[in-house]
């Protein structure tokens, strides 16, 4: 059974994403800044664009884990 996890680290925009599947465990922290002064993205954008970000480092692990 796998098990997601997604946490914001305090009030900043960066996120820690954590998969685990039995003892095996992946984890990366996104960061969704919008690099704006004033923010308007809700919680709930934020913590979906944090998961799309991960998703985006998981294919690209994928990926450099084929090209070995």
């Amino acid at each position: 059974m796998e098990k997601l996890e997604i946490s914001r680290n305090g009030q900043t925009d960066q996120f820690s994403v954590v998969l685990s599947r039995g003892d095996d465990t992946i984890r990366c922290m996104v960061s969704v800044d919008s690099g704006h002064a004033t923010d308007a993205h809700s919680d709930e954008e934020k913590y979906r664009a944090a998961l799309s970000k991960a998703k985006a480092l998981a294919k690209a692990l994928d990926a450099a884990i084929e090209d070995q």
